[in-house]
Formats: structure tokens, sequence, C-alpha cells
């Protein structure tokens, strides 16, 4: 097996439609960023402190223009009952050479006169402002997709300032120069020019002269914002009357410091599993990015692969979709839409529009980046934390901010920026609160104050706007952001702080009696078990579905509930999958098959359900046990049973299989594949070693076991706890302080003591995990004041709520077949995880054992998963020591990176990107798509059903093909075959694929998947009008390259 996941035969189609939105922005911060690494460009590295200047008198231009002239009656499509007043229009900065630079200006909707001023700089350099910051971040508008309507922005902050948006330098915006060589420009003419225009705009709006005024900004402007601070406390120090009364700065997701922008780039990709440890490893020892330092041809060649790994993934948002992609639906992450840039640009390019306004006659369109401006920019200093160092002595509030999931200029950048000022702590790294959840992290320095935005990308007001607000009046406040406490996770942490006494060692499956010694009397038969209809469920449902009991003890009255979801595909010719979730004690049908991967999902109604179109029986015939005995439907008579532990888990689930089958005999040496996540990662490994076994002494077992996948799983102890503390530093949730703390006095080893110190150190950093949503870092919470109609990802973070409605009511139990069981349904039973009684520290033993049976091993991780992180996964691989066969490379879904893969010697990891343990996010983007597909389907439906297919594809196929791929020197012939295949007809252009295909040179390295998508996408539009039995053979030759080589 070859692939994780909802995603995993989606991978197979993966490449298909790669598309990107709007890349001004993305593709002028890129390319600076990349020739500063690479120290190709020529530019001033030294920024002198502000010199002396001229009187500030000198600095008034003759003007063209009034506030009165400015002022905005009202733009085109915006809402109404617009309370605050609005301006914009130009400031000249040079007469003589024709120079100005355009604003905009919301006053504040709340009493605006008794309100600071906010000086809004975007970076780039050469982005503009108003249209990037003004539109799309924190303005008081956002533009619909219509590209000619507004819509307000609730959490605009013109809520409690007033916001000036400036576009500088000249080039950037609508801002302009009739002298052309001054679009050749750089830092300190930037910010001479902004001073100017400051000067002049005050004496156009007097009003605001000596109020309190705050510059902030975002990325390049990491430059523009202490460098324009430093000159007007320059000349604050001549003039003490100066208008501009400078209170302070903030810059978020700042270019501060190329050393640190360079390794914490690095290692953010390495500690959010976007690059492999090789790689990393690599940079490590190979690379030194201090600005004295060269580069070395190691160093480029790691860092090369690193960058490569990063294709396809939108630079802003390590999680977001992109803008157009196939994976982009009605439903934007963060409900944020990603192609809001595309509507901004058609809105700001619009007559109407730039008349109102008072846009002047500018020899060039607006853009969102000028990629002319950056391409010649002059000076740009290695760094500006000596700047931050005097502004920090001055007296102002100075705060650096970052989202912690920007991909550009990552969180990491900012923290090791920050550590090269070595300046003390006076409030420690706490969690801070945004209506019940936590918002981010914050550490108050001396003179400093460092703050995180959980789940916000590098524009942090677009992706967090409520947090991005919070903070943002914290600022200008100047308080601390708001915190709180809350409880912590019982069962892990009683493991961490070893308090339970478990049974520490689990022996290999000892010598069984034979499997039909296990053979128990049944009540019940598979006419009973058949369910004709569950209560509110769609029309048009294509599959059988079974659910009952089967008894493991007659004598205890010990019986699991079982669910069943035939195939939709042909049923008779696929696999048999057992899903287990973990807990200890938690629903596999209600989590598993009602919120995760089951063919329903349960509507907000509680009664209703609509279909899943991933469902995992799609492509295989999945069945759910809820197990141990008290769990979901599953029961016992004897109360003594509900105190169990995984050798009677494993043993109960063994003697229901083999009963199991004997009501259904078809199923009898069938493929079969155990899968599971979170504590499954005991029960699924557990469960296999039993079998094999028993395969030992009967090699005509009923259960013919292939191979088993385990999800974000508690595999190790030791590596559990080390990898939970390593993602929640890595991912700026706990401070340098308090990891440093445990990564100097834990041994989280099972033969190691905890110490006091340990314990001060972890409880601190557990406590600031409170009111985060353990199953995903970024998630809201379920009813909580931040969940709105846009549920991030397109998953509804209430859906256990809607099942716990839908599984308690009476219509549903009885036709489900439940028995009067002596409770009722829940997602968990915690008196079982309470009264475990053995638990191993480790079962990576019996993983080795499975690894050397013969069946595939897989682990996965959804790489935001909070409590059992994919660290805790890569370490506990790590333990195995076993040798790689396919190094790490990205893998795609819908023209998108769907995650990473590395196939190891008998094991294959895979991470999923944006998902998460307990939660399969990606079903619910696609909840409107068909999912009966017939030969009359359109292609937009045949196209859909390409996409779909998940885990067990690559399981069922049983290698008929042994492709074999035969070396080249490059991919261009491959790529010249398939595009000569053209006028082909339909039979032969799925053989010229599969030719092209066996002949592609295939080492492995991120940058030659590039090549294999190209290769697909051409092929993908030759084949749009083969015949859909056509469309599935190609899939099949795909596919089973996948399964002998790993998803592309």
């Amino acid at each position: 097996m070859k692939v994780p996941s909802v995603l995993s035969l989606v991978l197979i189609l993966c490449h298909l439609s790669a598309q990107l939105c709007d890349a001004g922005e993305v593709d002028v911060l890129r390319e600076f960023l990349k020739s500063r690494r690479a120290k190709t460009r020529v530019i001033n590295r030294g920024l002198e402190p502000a010199e002396k200047q001229r009187s500030v008198s000198k600095f008034i231009v003759p003007q063209v223009g009034s506030k009165e002239d400015d002022k905005i009656s009202a733009l085109p499509g915006q809402p109404s009952e617009i309370n605050f007043d609005q301006y914009s229009g130009y400031v000249t900065v040079d007469a003589n050479a024709g120079r100005a630079l355009f604003y905009y200006l919301a006053e504040s909707s709340n009493d605006a006169t008794t309100k600071p001023l906010v000086l809004w700089l975007n970076g780039g350099p050469g982005c503009s402002s108003f249209g990037n910051g003004g539109m799309v971040e924190l303005g008081p508008f956002r533009v619909n997709k219509d590209g000619k309507t507004l819509w307000r922005n609730p959490f605009t902050w013109n809520n409690v300032a007033n916001v000036l948006f400036l576009e500088s330098p000249a080039g950037v915006g609508f801002s302009y120069s009739n002298t052309s060589s001054d679009y050749t420009t750089g830092d300190e003419k930037t910010r001479q020019d902004s001073f100017t225009f400051l000067v002049n705009w005050m004496e156009r709006f007097p009003e605001y002269k000596h109020r309190d005024f705050y510059v902030v900004g975002e990325s390049y402007a990491g430059h523009y914002v202490p460098q324009l601070a430093q000159l007007i406390l320059s000349h604050k120090k001549t003039k003490p009357n100066l208008v501009i009364n400078l209170q302070g700065i903030a810059t978020g997701n700042a270019l501060l410091d190329d050393e640190a922008m360079t390794s914490g780039s690095y290692d953010f990709y390495w500690t959010h599993a976007l690059i492999s440890d090789e790689v990393h490893q690599g940079i490590v020892l190979n690379c030194n990015f201090s600005a004295e330092a060269s580069t070395s041809v190691a160093c480029d060649e790691y860092t090369s692969e690193a960058d490569s790994c990063q294709a396809n993934i939108y630079d802003y948002n390590t999680y977001s979709q992109l803008c157009n992609s196939s994976a982009y639906t009605s439903l934007p992450i963060d409900g944020f839409d990603p192609c809001t840039p595309d509507y901004v640009d058609n809105y700001l390019n619009t007559a109407e529009v730039q008349k109102a306004l008072n846009v002047r006659d500018i020899p060039h369109s607006w853009e969102s980046c000028s990629g002319y401006i950056h391409g010649f920019w002059q000076d740009s200093p290695d760094t500006v934390l000596p700047i931050f160092q005097e502004l920090m002595q001055s007296g102002i509030r100075v705060w650096i901010y970052s989202g912690d999931v920007d991909h550009i200029l990552a969180v990491t950048t900012s923290r090791y920026a920050i550590d090269k000022i070595k300046t003390p702590i006076k409030t420690p790294w706490y969690p801070w609160f945004f209506q019940g959840e936590v918002g981010g992290y914050a550490v108050e320095y001396q003179n400093l104050t460092f703050v995180t935005v959980r789940g916000a990308g590098h524009f942090v007001p677009s992706y967090q706007p409520g947090r991005a607000l919070t903070m943002f009046s914290s600022f200008i406040n100047g308080t601390l952001p708001p915190g709180e406490v809350d409880v912590l996770r019982e069962f892990l942490k009683a493991r961490r702080a070893k308090a339970r006494i478990i049974n520490l060692g689990l022996e290999p499956a000892e010598k069984q009696r034979s499997a039909s010694k296990f053979i128990v009397p049944q009540v019940g038969s598979k006419e009973n078990d058949k369910i004709s209809a569950l209560p509110g469920q769609p029309s048009g449902v294509n599959f059988a579905q079974y659910s009952g009991y089967v008894t493991v003890d007659a004598n205890a009255g010990r019986a699991l509930f079982y669910y069943l979801a035939e195939s939709s595909n042909d049923p008779p010719t696929k696999p048999l999958v057992l899903w287990l979730n973990g807990g200890p004690g938690c629903s596999s049908f209600g989590n598993g098959g009602m919120v995760e991967l089951g063919p329903f999902r349960v509507n907000k109604d509680g009664k209703t359900l609509s279909r899943n179109p991933f469902a995992w029986n799609n492509v295989a015939n999945v069945l759910f046990l809820e197990s141990p005995a008290g769990v979901g439907f599953s029961y016992s008579n004897t109360s003594s049973d509900y105190h169990t532990g995984d050798e009677k888990t494993r043993q109960d689930s063994f003697t229901f299989l083999v009963n199991w089958m004997e009501r259904f005999p078809e199923y009898k040496h069938r493929d079969f594949y155990i899968a599971g996540e979170s504590y499954a990662g005991h029960y699924v490994p557990q469960l296999a070693q039993l079998i094999l076994s028993h395969k030992k002494t009967e090699p005509n077992l009923v259960i013919n076991l292939q191979g088993i996948a385990t999800g974000n799983a508690l595999l190790d102890d030791e590596t559990m706890n080390s990898g939970s503390y390593d993602f929640y530093w890595t991912h700026a949730l706990i401070s340098d302080e308090v990891h440093q703390g445990i990564v100097s006095n834990c041994n989280f080893s099972a033969e190691a003591s905890t110490s006091e110190a340990c314990d001060e150190y972890t409880s601190e950093a557990d406590s600031c995990q409170a009111n985060i949503y353990d199953y995903n870092t970024y998630s809201q919470l379920c009813n909580s004041s931040a969940y709105f109609s846009h549920p991030i990802d397109g998953f509804d973070p209430c859906s256990a709520d809607y099942v716990f409605n839908y599984l308690n009511t009476a219509e549903i139990q009885k036709a489900l077949n439940v028995r009067d069981v002596p409770h009722s349904w829940e997602s968990c039973r915690y008196y079982i995880g309470a009264f475990w009684q053995d638990s191993p520290n480790t079962v990576l033993p019996i993983v080795q054992e499975l690894m050397q049976s013969g069946i595939r091993v897989w682990i996965y991780s959804g790489d935001i998963d909070h409590i059992l992180p994919v660290t805790t996964s890569r370490y506990a691989i790590d333990k195995i020591k076993t040798p790689i066969k396919t190094p790490w490379y990205p893998w795609f879904f819908q023209g998108e990176v769907g995650g990473y893969a590395v196939e190891y010697q008998n094991l294959t990891f895979a991470t999923i990107k944006f998902h998460v343990g307990v939660l399969d996010l990606d079903v619910a983007l696609y909840s409107e798509k068909p999912t009966v597909i017939t030969e009359s389907s359109s292609d937009e439906e045949k196209s859909y059903y390409n996409r779909l297919g998940l885990m067990f594809m690559q399981m069922n196929i049983v290698g008929n093909i042994k492709t074999t791929l035969f070396k080249t020197e490059s991919a261009k012939e491959p790529l010249k075959l398939v595009k000569e295949s053209s006028q082909i007809a339909d039979k032969s252009l799925a053989g010229t694929l599969m030719g092209t295909l066996t002949t592609m040179k295939f080492d492995g390295s991120c940058t030659m998947h590039k090549h294999v998508i190209e290769m697909i996408n051409i092929a993908r539009l030759k084949s749009l009008g083969m015949k859909v039995e056509h469309n599935f053979l190609v899939q099949f030759i795909i596919n089973s390259l996948l399964f002998e080589y790993g998803p592309f």
C-alpha cells in the first residue's frame, strides 16, 4: 500500500489540474527573498542610522488637492449605512520629479476624533498597501466575487483607529512619478518619501497633528516600518514639537534579518513535515546563512531540494487552498476566499471606481505588486535588528507579531530574529484568548512584545480577522493580549506523569487454541442484520449496509456492535477493511463511520443524513467495530468487563472476526486490512500480530490479512511526549524557555522517573494548550463565539453533536438493530479509559515484527493534529531505524501538495497536509458532488469520479501488472511521446500513457515530481474525450505504478 487517508486514490489524478491564484505578490516576495538567499543581487548592505536632516519645514512641498476634494462620497458598490468618513488622493513628495504618493484614509466608525492614527504599509517590495492591506486584509471593505460590489468587514481595524493606507514607493499601486528613474528605488528613498508624505498630509489633515500615531506593516515592511520610525524619532530630537507624535510600531510576519529568515524558513519546513530529515540535516551541516558567509555547492543543493518540495503550496498560508485549483470549492479555508486578490484587481481597474477614488491619469494600471519595482531595488540591509534595538530604547511601543502558518516568512523567522536581540523576559510566554479559544501566544520582553496569531498566514487579518483585531486593539491600548486558563486532557497526561499503574509489557501473541475454538453461539443472522434504510438517509443509495451484534463471550453476555458498509462499486471484488477508533473507549461507528470515512454524515438537524462522496466504501467494504465492550453500542452483562485493556480488546476483536465471518462467509479468505487512528495505534498492530500468530499454525485461517495502517497513532510513549512538546515549540505554542526547560530536565523513556522541574515545565507547556481543539491545532471549537458560517476546512466542528443526537434517537437505534443496552450511545466512554488495565509503553517491537511478516505496514499523520502530532510519528519511526528505499517527496492532490511520503524498508510513512488524526476534513469540501457514476454521466461527473477512491485502492491492486521502470537520462523523451499522442485513438492513448510512465526516470526527488505532474497534465488534456472505461484503464495503470513505487 502506498497512500494514506482519505486522499489516497485521489493521489492518482492528484496532479491533473494545478492552477495558481493571483501570483503577483507571491512572485514578488518569493523572488526577492530567493535572490537575497542566493546573494546574487548587488544591494547596499548597510543603511546608516538616520543622519541629521534639514528642518521639517523644508519637507513641505507645493500640493495640488485638498481634504474637501479628497473626500469620497461613496465607493461604487459599497453597502449602505456606512458610518465613517473616507478619503483618498495624492500627496506630492517631489514637485520637480512629479512624484506623488496615493493614500486612502478610513476614519474610525467609533468616535474618530478620539482615536489614534495608524499608518499601514505593505511590503513586497513593490506591493500595494491599499489594494492588499486595505481591500484584502484590515480595511473596512472586501470585494465580492463579481469584482463590482463590496461587503463590510466586521473586523476592520477602523473599528478602533483611524487607518491610513499609503502606496509607497512611487510606482506602487496608484502612486506614480513623471520621472522614470524614480522607479529604480530602495529602502532609503522609500523612508524619505514616506516621511515627506506624512508632513504634507498632516497639513491637509491638521486635526491629526500631535494625535497618537502608530506605524504598522507586514512582510518587507519589516524594513519600512522601523526605518521610518527611526527617521521620525531623529527629527523629534531636533524638533520636540514635531507634528508626528509617534507612539509605537508593529511588524507582522516581517523580514527583519536575512540569517534568521533563511534558517527559520528551513527549520519551519522541517518541523512542519514539509522536507525530509535528510535534507534538513544537510542544510544544518552545510549552510551558513550569516551575512559574512558565502554559499557552498552542497548548501545550494540541499536548499534547492527543500525549496522544490514547497511547489504548489500557497506561499502565504501553508495549509490554504490555491485560488482556482480544482481543490478549491465553495467553502474557502478559514472563510477567506483565496481568489480575493483577483476580485480586487478587477474592482480597482474599473474606471468608475478610480474616479470615485480620485485616481489620476497614471501611466500604468493598478497592480497588486510591481515586479519592476522589486526587480531594480537598490539598497536593502541584511538586518534591521540594530534599528529595532534603537527603537526599543527610545520609549515607544515595539511589537512583532506572526501568523503561525505563514509559509514565506514563517513564525520561526520572527522568533530567531528576536533571539538575536537578546533582551530579558518580563512576562513569560502564555496563551491569549479570543472568544473562548486560544487566539495565539504572547511573550513580553524588556521593551519588546512578541505575539503569535494561531491559524493565521502571512496576511494575518485576512485569515484570522477576529484574532487580528483583538491583537491590534491590545497593541494600541498598550496592554498584552487577554489570557485565561482551562483544564487538560487526562489519559495522555496520566501516561506522561506515569501516575497510573498500567502493565508496561504486552508479550508477543502466545500460541492460541485453534481458531475454531473461538466460535461462540450467536443470536442473529446476516438477513436480520441487513438495514433496509437508515432514517433520513438520502435517496439513490447503491450499496448494502448491515449492523448488529456478535457475541464474544456467551457466559459473560459480552457482545460487540458492528456496522458494515459494502462497497458501492462491485463489492464482491473489493477487499474488506476493518476500521478501529481509539480513545481508549471511543466509538468506531459514531466517530469513524459517521464523522470521518463512512458513507453518510449527519446534518445539523440531527435527524437526516447527507452522502459522503469520499467514503472509503467507494473502493472497499468497510467494517466498523465498536470495541471493547462498553464502547458505543457494544455491551456486557458483566460489569467487571468494563475494566479492560489492550489484551482483552485484541482477543475480543479476534473472536469477533472469526464469528462475524461465519455470518458473512463470502468474506472468508477475502483480502483483509486493518486501519485505525489514535489509540488504535495499539489495537491495530496487536490484532494483526494475533492474526498472524494463528496463521502460522492454521495456514488456511479465514482471515486473510494483507496489511495495516495507523493514523496519528499512539505508538510509543517516549516519542509521544518528546514529539508533542517539540511540536508545540516548533509551532509557536510554547516559549523557548519552557521548551528548553523540558529538553534539559525531562527524560521521557520508560525507565526514567519524572522530576519536579520536568513536571513544572510540562505543566506550563500543557496549560498553554487550553482552549485549543485537541484534534486540530488551527480549528475552531464547536459553539464558541468564534464559530461562524464558514467552518474551517469545510468541516463542521459541531458534527459530533449532530451524531450524538442522531444515534440516541429510538427510530435510528431500531433501524440499526441496537439492543436494549444499559447505556446511551456516547462518542467516547470515559470510564473505559479511566480503568484501562494493560497498555505497553511502546508497540514498536510489534510494528517491527509485522514489517518482517510480509504484510503492508503504513503509518500516516495529519500534520496539524494537536494531541498526537506528526512529530510523534516521525520520532517513533526514527526509533525503528529501518533504511530508506524511496526518499521523502511531495505527493499531490488536484494540483496541490497533498502531503509528503517516504518509503522505508517494509514500512511507508505519509503525511497529509492540513489534516488531523480524528477528522477527515477534505470530505466536506465536495459534499455537493455526485457519487453515482454511469456511462451516461457527464464529463464533469466522470472527472469527479476519477478523483475519488481512497486509502485502500492501492491495497486492492494485486500486482497483475508488474511494471519495470527503465531509467533514462531525463524526462524529455517521455514528455515528447505524450505530447505526440494527441491524434492517437483512445486505447492507444492509454497504452502510450502506460509506456511513457514505464520509461520515466523516477528517482524519488521533489524536482522529478514536477516532470511527472507535467506529463500527466498533458495526458489528462488528451484524454478528456475518452470513454469512462478507458479513463479507468489509465487510472489503473497509474495506480499500479503507485502500488510499486509510491505516490508521485
